[in-house]
C-alpha cells in the first residue's frame, strides 16, 4: 500500500518528493501503488483530446487543413502527472512556404484565446523552435514545433518496443520516476528521450527487446529528414523470465559498469560500438550504410562522439541523444547508476524500492537533508526539484519577452 503524507496539487508537484511515499507490501504490490499515483490515469490521457482540438481550431484559422500530432510520453505509455504534452503541427508547404515565422504566428494565434492558452511564450532561436503555453481548460503545460516530424516517428517506435513486454514498460517507467525524483532528467540535464533509449538498450542487452536494425531489414524505407524511420510491428517472445525487480537492478548495475568514455550505445545495433568507429567515415561499421552516404554527399554531420556519454537517435545515426551532457552531469548520473546497483545488492525486495528514491548518491544530498541543514524558519523555501525547474522555465520566459520586445523596439526605429 502506498500513502502520501500530503496532497498533490493540480500538477501532482508532490509525487517527486520521495519524503511523501510510505510503501508497504511486496516489491511489485509497491510498484502497482505507486503507479496508480504517479502515472496519467486513463481519463487524464483522454482529456488531452480537449487540448489538440482547441490548438487545432485556433490554428486552421491561420492555416486551413493544418494537423496537431502529439509524440513523447503522452503517446509511449510513459506519461506521469508531471509530464508535459508535446505536440508536432503539421502544416501545408504552401503555409510554409509563405514565409511567415510559423513559430511566431502560432503564438500570436493562441494569444487571440485567453480563456484557453495561458503563459504564452515562443522561443524561435532554438535548434528546434517552440511555442510553450498553459491550456487552461486541463491544467497542461504544451510544446508545439512545427520542424520535422521526426519526434512523431520516435515515439511510435518507443511505444512499440516498451509494449512488446509489459516488463518492458514498467521498467521504463520506473527509471523515469527514479531519474525525476533525484533531478537528474529535465532541462539542462539528461533529456527523458535519452534515459529512454538507456532503457531499451539494455532490454536489446538481456534479450527482450529486438534492435531496431532488425525490425527494418524486411520494410521499404520511409524518410523522414533524410532518415529511414520505417519498421515493422511484429511479435517478439523472448526466453528471458527475469521479474521486473531482477531487470530493474540488472538495468543499474549494467550501467554502473558500462564503458561510457570508450562506447557508443547503439539501440539500432542493439550493442555497443567502440567509438573509435566513427572517428573516420571508412571506419563505420557496414551496418551504416546510409549515414555513409549521406555523410559523403554532406547531407548530415559526423556523429559527435567526443562527449561523456554517447547515446545514439536509433533512426538518425548523426545524432547523439547526450550531446549536451556535460561531464559534472555524466559523472553524476554515473554515480546514481553504481547507488542503486549497490542497494540492489544490499537491499532486500521489500525494502528496495523504498531505499532507492529515498537514497541520495555519494556526494549527492537528498531533499530531506537538504531541508534539514537550513535554519528552522526557512524550512518552508526549500525548493523541490520540480519547483527549480518551474523557477527557470520563468525566468527563461521573461529573458525570451525581454529579448521580443528589444526586437520589436530596434525594429521600429529601423523603420523610422
Amino acid at each position: 500500500m502506498l500513502i502520501f503524507k500530503g496532497i498533490m496539487d493540480s500538477q501532482g508537484g508532490d509525487i517527486l518528493d520521495p519524503t511523501w511515499l510510505r510503501l508497504e507490501g511486496d516489491f511489485d504490490e509497491q510498484v502497482a501503488c505507486l503507479f496508480r499515483y504517479v502515472r496519467l490515469s486513463r481519463e487524464e490521457v483522454e482529456s488531452f483530446r480537449c487540448l489538440f482540438r482547441d490548438v487545432e481550431n485556433t490554428l486552421r484559422t491561420q492555416w486551413p487543413g493544418c494537423e496537431v500530432i502529439p509524440f513523447g510520453s503522452v503517446v509511449t505509455g510513459m506519461g506521469i502527472k508531471t509530464s508535459d504534452v508535446d505536440c508536432y503541427v503539421h502544416v501545408s508547404v504552401w503555409h510554409r512556404m509563405a514565409g511567415d515565422n510559423l513559430v511566431i504566428t502560432a503564438r500570436n494565434l493562441l494569444r487571440r484565446r485567453p480563456d484557453v492558452f495561458a503563459q504564452l511564450f515562443a522561443i524561435a532561436q532554438a535548434k528546434v523552435p517552440i511555442v510553450k503555453f498553459l491550456h487552461t481548460p486541463t491544467r497542461t503545460n504544451c510544446d508545439l514545433s512545427f520542424k520535422s516530424p521526426s519526434g512523431v516517428r520516435n515515439s511510435k517506435l518507443i511505444c512499440y518496443l516498451l509494449h512488446l513486454d509489459r516488463r518492458a514498460l514498467d521498467l521504463a517507467i520506473l527509471v523515469k520516476y527514479w531519474s525525476k525524483v533525484h533531478n537528474l532528467t529535465g532541462t539542462n540535464l539528461m533529456p527523458n528521450y535519452a534515459l529512454t533509449l538507456l532503457v531499451i538498450f539494455y532490454l536489446q542487452h538481456i534479450e527482450i527487446l529486438p534492435p531496431v536494425c532488425d525490425l527494418q531489414k524486411l520494410v521499404p524505407y520511409d524518410y523522414v529528414d533524410n532518415w529511414n524511420t520505417a519498421f515493422e510491428e511484429r511479435e517478439h517472445r523472448s526466453n528471458n523470465e527475469q521479474s521486473l525487480l531482477q531487470i530493474l537492478g540488472g538495468f543499474f548495475s549494467y550501467y554502473s559498469s558500462f564503458d561510457f568514455e570508450n562506447s557508443i550505445v547503439s539501440p539500432f545495433l542493439g550493442y555497443p560500438i567502440v567509438r573509435e568507429c566513427f572517428k573516420k567515415p571508412s571506419d563505420v561499421p557496414e551496418e551504416f550504410d546510409l549515414y555513409k552516404d549521406l555523410y559523403k554527399n554532406g547531407m548530415c554531420q559526423p556523429l559527435k562522439a567526443d562527449t561523456p556519454m554517447c547515446v545514439q537517435d536509433p533512426f538518425d545515426h548523426s545524432r547523439n541523444c547526450t550531446v549536451g551532457v556535460f561531464f559534472k552531469l555524466s559523472r553524476k548520473v554515473c554515480s546514481y547508476f553504481k547507488s542503486a546497483a549497490a542497494l540492489y545488492e544490499s537491499k532486500s525486495s521489500a525494502e528496495y524500492l523504498r531505499a532507492l528514491l529515498a537514497t541520495a548518491a555519494a556526494g549527492a544530498p537528498s531533499v530531506v537533508a537538504a531541508a534539514a541543514r537550513r535554519p528552522a524558519g526557512l524550512q518552508h523555501k526549500v525548493r523541490k526539484p520540480h519547483q527549480n525547474r518551474a523557477f527557470n522555465d520563468l525566468k527563461k520566459a521573461v529573458r525570451n519577452n525581454i529579448h521580443a520586445l528589444y526586437a520589436q523596439i530596434n525594429k521600429k526605429r529601423e523603420k523610422r
